[in-house]
């Protein structure tokens, strides 16, 4: 498989649903900081799936160009983890749209929970393909446990406080920004 083209639609796609859920951020009704902050769930839910968006990007970025090898499995994977992705404006949406109903807080993190379960299989056959490849931060048990540990917690606190469920999921987004950090990029030899 043809990792540039791969990359090339990634991109695109990943281009596609953040504009999407831009488009869902409407101007405030008023002129004041009062009706600017009436829309904060919305405002809130954008920020945290763009800031999850990004981070994955550059995750997928990374262990793409430091692959050699995609095989058909990882071509897969990476089609179901895009479509998962699309998911994700319809869920932010719904979710900025009734921030205190259980429901849309549940489905915004099951979304979330499938999308990180679909990129981690993913990552582990990209590792497969690439043996000779030294896995990211990311890739830490520690870490992934974090990640689905929070998402289930979410799912659970939802029942209970589901603006704390979002909340949850923002703090985790922000982990895995400052996670970032730590991560070594390749930079391609060409």
């Amino acid at each position: 498989m043809n990792k540039g083209r791969l990359e090339a639609f990634k991109d695109a796609v990943i281009a596609i649903a953040a504009t999407i859920m831009v488009l869902e951020l409407r101007p405030p009704k008023g002129v004041t900081l009062k009706t600017l902050s009436q829309d904060w769930p919305i405002l809130l839910s954008y920020i945290v799936s763009f800031t999850l968006i990004y981070v994955v990007w550059y995750s997928h970025h990374n262990i793409f160009n430091k692959a050699k090898i995609i095989s058909t499995r990882t071509f897969l994977l990476n089609g179901l983890w895009l479509f998962v992705l699309n998911l994700v404006p319809f869920a932010t949406a719904w979710v900025g749209q009734h921030i205190d109903k259980t429901v849309p807080e549940v489905v915004y993190l099951i979304v979330m929970f499938l999308w990180s379960a679909i990129f981690q299989l993913m990552d582990q056959s990209i590792l497969k393909d690439n043996p000779e490849m030294r896995p990211d931060n990311s890739n830490r048990l520690s870490s992934r446990l974090l990640l689905y540990g929070t998402n289930i917690f979410g799912i659970f606190l939802a029942f209970v406080w589901p603006i704390g469920a979002l909340l949850t999921v923002g703090v985790i987004s922000m982990i895995h920004m400052i996670d970032l950090l730590r991560v070594s990029p390749v930079h391609p030899t060409e």
